[in-house]
């Protein structure tokens, strides 16, 4: 049976964002051959430069739309619908013998005919093995309804060799549609390497919480909720001074630079930064406040926790609740209830500056074993396990 260290991998995405290109070359110095077919160099909305991170990426050809979902919820968010024409081409060309792909789209449904094809008439010793990586949430996944969407996802992760998640929310929802738990595996974010900070803690300042929001300004993430949440906690607070920094831009932000604040609310507006300034960013700041509305799971939680920040975020990101313990490396808020993030807030201005450096080293803790490393360690694991299993035939698992 052939090992994972010479096998070869083709893991096929939308885009090669900074933390999977972390990954990758971690899993990369762990195989054979890796090989990663992306739908586009970067999409519309990122502000990210596409990089290949010395890893063999190859990009398709790709048909793209844009698809605006409506969360129950009262949201709106735009998304990219990747279709990757020549995906069976590729896949034949890369002679894979196991195919890691993203999602519950076309791409996913290409892989899965190509692995079911390649057992056929004795043409390989071992059909290609094929893993679908879904990361979601229930939460997520309400904007996505439908029996026939429903249908479809069941038909194909049946026919996937392992399906991994990214989290213990889209586990379950996993475990809903049909798969059953002895072919399901994890596979987690891991943070961007090069936005955390690694250095000494700061000690800030004890009239003050320093505050740090990063993401985009758009309807989903939450920044106009949060912004009327942080303007009610400095009214309610006017002894404490709230220095809040906002990385990040998109439509929403001009709306938001308008809006008055009180005296002792200052907000700083930074728009897009790299990743050293991000860097730095985490370095200045004691809090990281997350107040998206729908995450399927929010790598800036990992990449505060990482870099000394407590984090107070919303419970609709699922790095908040599957991460973050309340008073000890943050809050868990309602983003809907003012109340939840002044009682966050206020709950850290009352620590005396041991309290607070004893709890954002608790953070940093938190997340020690979430690295790129252990994320390829599990990938790689998982793929041992697959080519060292027996194979009945040609055709692939179906559960149902």
């Amino acid at each position: 049976m052939k090992p994972a260290s010479s096998a070869t991998v083709v893991y096929l995405l939308n885009f090669f964002a900074p933390d999977v290109i972390a990954i990758a070359q971690a899993w990369n110095q762990r195989v054979g051959k890796l090989i990663v077919l992306v739908s586009v160099a970067m999409e519309g909305n990122r502000s990210w430069k596409a990089e290949d991170g010395g890893v063999d990426v190859r990009q398709q050809r790709t048909w793209t739309r844009t698809r605006t979902d409506h969360h129950p919820s009262g949201y709106t968010d735009v998304n990219y619908v990747h279709f990757p024409i020549d995906t069976l081409k590729q896949l034949r060309r890369a002679h894979a013998d196991v195919v890691v792909s993203a999602e519950l789209g076309a791409r996913s449904m290409l892989a899965a005919l190509y692995c079911a094809r390649s057992g056929w008439f004795g043409l390989r010793q071992r059909r290609c093995q094929l893993v679908i990586a879904v990361s979601t949430s229930p939460w997520i996944e309400a904007s996505r309804s439908g029996w026939l969407r429903k249908k479809q996802r069941s038909l194909l992760l049946a026919r996937a060799d392992r399906v991994t998640y990214h989290g213990p929310e889209c586990k379950q929802w996993l475990l809903e549609l049909g798969v059953p738990e002895d072919r399901l595996a994890p596979f987690h974010y891991s943070a961007d390497p090069t936005k955390i900070y690694k250095g000494d803690l700061q000690s800030q300042s004890a009239d003050r919480v320093r505050v740090l929001t990063v993401g985009q300004l758009i309807d989903r993430k939450g920044v106009r909720e949060g912004l009327a949440n942080m303007i009610d906690v400095a009214r309610q607070s006017p002894g404490l001074l709230i220095e809040w920094t906002l990385i990040g831009g998109g439509p929403l932000l001009a709306e938001l630079k308008e809006v008055a604040t009180p005296d002792n609310l200052k907000i700083d507006w930074r728009g897009n930064c790299n990743a050293e300034q991000i860097r730095d960013a985490y370095r200045d700041h004691e809090i990281m406040f997350f107040p998206t509305r729908g995450d399927e799971w929010g790598l800036v939680v990992d990449e505060a926790l990482h870099s000394g920040l407590v984090v107070i975020g919303n419970e609709r990101a699922q790095a908040v609740t599957t991460l973050i313990r309340d008073g000890h490396n943050g809050w868990i808020i309602e983003i809907d209830q003012a109340d939840s993030l002044a009682h966050a807030i206020s709950a850290y201005a009352k620590l005396d500056a041991e309290e607070r450096m004893r709890m954002r080293q608790q953070a940093r803790e938190s997340v020690v074993d979430r690295t790129p490393e252990n994320s390829a360690d599990q990938i790689t694991s998982l793929i041992d396990q697959m080519l060292a299993e027996p194979q009945s035939g040609g055709s692939s698992h179906r559960w149902r």
